[in-house]
């Protein structure tokens, strides 16, 4: 087995059935899809057990999270590449394959993410540099760009990110990377529910001297939110507990006070 595709749901059956129809098209015999349902209480389960029977189905009885989840599907799957996939993405070609193959390229390159897009075409931001309060200042300014002028700030991302680099991190949204790396590094950090679990996977595997691949030559479409919005608690809390265990864990002490005091007067926390 060369690809094992790995996606995590949580009631997330309105995107659930078009994700796998696109990778059905787009994948071979050499590719297993592993699915891991994070107890939905919607009709997700049914949905693949009746439509998608080549499917592999592990059911939680729990809601364990992002990193959690794939590191489960991990143990069951058998793929030399594991392609982490979110189930509100689309595929418009052969982009596991694409990606695996450039993989087999480059024994340096330990994991590689692809272009994303939204659903209109337009350039979805995807990498960039590890988080720091620098960093995640500028990252702040650059979204709220995107979100007020979308379209303007599209083309110019679009061009800036149009040749294959090296990045701080790739979006778990679709991570490509070697198994036997991932079992080096002991798969995802559990203890991030979600978010962050991402740029925490990246900055140990750059510390193993391995690089990070932004790869624009193939894209996906990703309806952004979709893979987390049916997300019972709060996102935002989510959020600002994966941020401050990744200060914690990677960066100085300095840093992390300094996030923990803009929070509270922030009233973020």
């Amino acid at each position: 087995m060369n690809i094992s595709i790995i996606l995590v749901n949580y009631n997330g059956a309105e995107f659930l059935a078009e994700c796998l129809n696109s990778l059905a098209k787009f994948i071979n015999a050499d590719c297993e899809v592993i699915i891991v349902d994070n107890s939905s209480a919607d009709n997700s389960v049914e949905i693949v057990r009746t439509r998608f029977p080549w499917v592999q189905l592990i059911c939680s009885e729990v809601n364990l999270g992002f990193g959690k989840a794939n590191n489960l599907a991990v143990e069951q799957s058998q793929g030399k590449y594991l392609l982490f996939l979110n189930t509100d993405t689309l595929l418009t070609e052969h982009t596991p394959q694409i990606l695996a193959d450039y993989l087999d390229r480059e024994p340096d390159v330990a994991a590689i993410g692809t272009r994303i897009t939204f659903q209109d075409g337009s350039y979805q931001l995807s990498s960039g540099m590890l988080p720091n309060l620098a960093i995640e200042f500028i990252d702040k300014i650059r979204y709220g760009l995107d979100r007020q002028w979308h379209n303007r700030v599209a083309n110019i991302y679009n061009k800036q990110y149009s040749t294959i680099r090296e990045v701080g991190w790739v979006t778990g949204a679709c991570l490509t990377i070697r198994r036997d790396i991932y079992q080096k590094l002991g798969g995802f950090d559990p203890k991030f529910f979600m978010y962050f679990e991402d740029k925490d996977l990246c900055k140990r595997i750059r510390d193993l001297g391995f690089k990070v691949i932004y790869y624009p030559d193939t894209s996906i479409i990703h309806l952004l939110g979709g893979s987390s919005k049916n997300v019972t608690k709060n996102v935002d809390h989510y959020y600002r507990d994966s941020q401050r265990y990744y200060y914690q864990k990677h960066l100085n002490g300095i840093q992390l006070k300094i996030l923990k005091l803009y929070l509270r007067l922030s009233g973020k926390i």
